[in-house]
């Protein structure tokens, strides 16, 4: 299960005044970077406090500064969904693989990295501008982020209640709470890598011997997930083993939920044997949703479906004949509207949002197995074209 989610989302709105002043910095006291017409695109990167990090192509030029939450048409609905959708960038790998201006502004550059699922630089960005701004709060705030998606628990309740006492903000709050919460359930510290992953887990429920096996069933699901999706890493990702008690005290998940992805890979251990078909299913499951935050911004039904089929997950004849029965009848959503987080649904509606996305994705390989589902990655914009087929085929 991904849980898509922190304070980042990229997204694209729109400028609502004619003469919005982008700025290179939040304060209003700031230069202008330019002035805006109503209506020009403004794909939002990171946003705290009511200020926004945003991208504007203004006259065949990117520009980077800040906008205020007034000054941006629809950022309501952002605030609401940034909430429970996790960030990543809808560019090109094209651009994913570029290098970063290390000498532009600390809040864009780090807020980019932690886009592009880069949070160990993003960290390193951050702290090289607290050396200077030791008491910005958005600094701070960006280095609690980046420390706790880079599985540096300490560091990042620090950062983050530093940044608090600057300025208090709801949503930043509730990534202290649940950093603190994990970190009061975590028994986790043993650590393995490997050239895709930092393995963390506990010694007094796996030993060593076990735990160097799990970290080769990683790289293998790893590499079948790459060689299926085209994946890329820009830096390991953690993967932390818990007890299934530990893992529900720290990651408040509902009861069905065995794994998670929130920039690291969390999974309860349900079986002893690391080549268990459930471990390996629970692992790639994961991983998939790794694969897809590295290459875009894309829908949880996308991603949900599409990690199942991957994991080996099947649709059983009479529940596919069940789902395509709802859909005919307009008893189930469409696509699109799946929400982004699933991790509170209740197990009924979690069990038909599961299975109507992988039957989505059973559709997409049946009737667009041409196209390829690498090309599609690799190619986003098509994707409202393809869901709305396959939403079409759902209700045949």
């Amino acid at each position: 299960m991904a849980t898509l989610g922190l304070l980042f989302a990229a997204a694209v709105f729109s400028v609502k005044n004619d003469g919005a002043e982008l700025r290179a910095e939040c304060d209003p006291s700031e230069p202008v970077v330019a002035k805006l017409a109503k209506g020009a695109a403004a794909k939002v990167k990171f946003g705290l406090n009511g200020c926004f990090a945003v991208e504007i192509d203004k006259d065949g030029a990117t520009l980077t500064g800040f906008l205020p939450a007034d000054a941006i048409d629809g950022i309501e609905v952002w605030e609401i969904a940034r909430r429970n959708a996790r960030s990543v960038d809808a560019g090109r790998d094209t651009a994913r693989s570029s290098p970063v201006d290390r000498n532009g502004n600390p809040l864009v550059v780090a807020s980019q990295l932690l886009v592009d699922n880069r949070p160990a630089e993003a960290l390193e960005v951050a702290e090289r501008g607290l050396a200077s701004s030791p008491r910005d709060a958005q600094l701070l705030a960006l280095a609690g982020i980046a420390a706790y998606k880079n599985d540096m628990a300490v560091r990042a309740i620090g950062y983050l209640k530093d940044s608090l006492a600057q300025r208090d903000d709801p949503a930043l709050r509730r990534v202290l709470n649940q950093a603190e919460r994990e970190k009061a359930a975590d028994k986790s510290s043993q650590q393995l890598h490997s050239p895709r992953f930092l393995f963390r887990y506990d010694t007094a429920v796996m030993p060593a011997e076990t735990a160097r096996a799990v970290l080769g069933v990683l790289e293998q699901e790893y590499s079948r997930v790459s060689s299926e999706l085209g994946c890329k890493t820009a830096e390991r990702i953690a993967v932390i083993a818990q007890t299934r008690e530990d893992y529900m005290r720290a990651t408040g998940a509902a009861e069905w939920s065995g794994g998670q992805f929130d920039g690291r890979i969390r999974v309860a251990l349900l079986e002893s044997d690391p080549n268990g078909a459930l471990t390996r299913r629970t692992f790639s499951h994961e991983i998939v949703h790794a694969c897809l935050a590295g290459a875009g911004n894309w829908p949880a039904w996308f991603h949900e479906g599409l990690a199942q089929k991957l994991s080996g997950e099947t649709l059983s004849a009479p529940k596919r004949a069940s789902i395509r029965a709802m859909a005919k009848a307009n008893e189930l959503p469409k696509l699109g509207v799946l929400g982004q987080n699933w991790s509170r649904m209740s197990a009924g509606h979690a069990a038909m949002a599961y299975a109507m996305s992988l039957d989505a994705i059973d559709l997409f390989y049946e009737h667009h197995r041409e196209y390829g589902i690498r090309n599609l990655i690799q190619n986003p914009d098509q994707l409202e074209r393809i869901t709305v087929s396959l939403d079409t085929l759902l209700r045949q």
